[in-house]
């Protein structure tokens, strides 16, 4: 577990750093510091970049296997986008088909029956 560092504990930093290093050298002193942890971050940054790369390479190739084996089966032997477009359009026709269908029930259902010899 990383130690908090409250307020007290910056306090008695700082006053020994310009005890230390003196009031002239301090923001030098600072400055690189502050260079020095930018660059740890950047480090950090790379590092964590490096392993999300690496994940995102292992997914995509674990894709890429999954594809090849399915057309190994045969069932995406035919895979082009011509026939991926026609999918896509039957699939969306009969999704427009399933709701025009229950927007009419919904309809059907909500309207009060009309006896006959009633005009209004």
């Amino acid at each position: 577990m990383i130690p908090q560092i409250g307020f007290a504990e910056m306090l008695l930093i700082a006053i020994l750093a310009l005890i230390v290093v003196g009031p002239k050298d301090l923001p030098v002193m600072m400055r690189k510091a502050g260079n020095f942890f930018g660059k740890i971050k950047a480090m950090g940054q790379e590092f964590k970049d490096a392993f999300n790369q690496i994940g995102a390479d292992d997914e995509m190739a674990e894709l890429r296997k999954e594809i090849e084996e399915l057309k190994s089966l045969g069932k995406m032997s035919n895979l082009s986008d011509e026939a991926f477009e026609e999918d896509m359009r039957a699939l969306d026709r009969d999704l427009r088909d399933s709701t025009d269908i229950a927007k009419v029930t919904s309809q059907t259902k909500t309207s009060k029956p009309v006896k006959k010899g009633d005009d209004g």
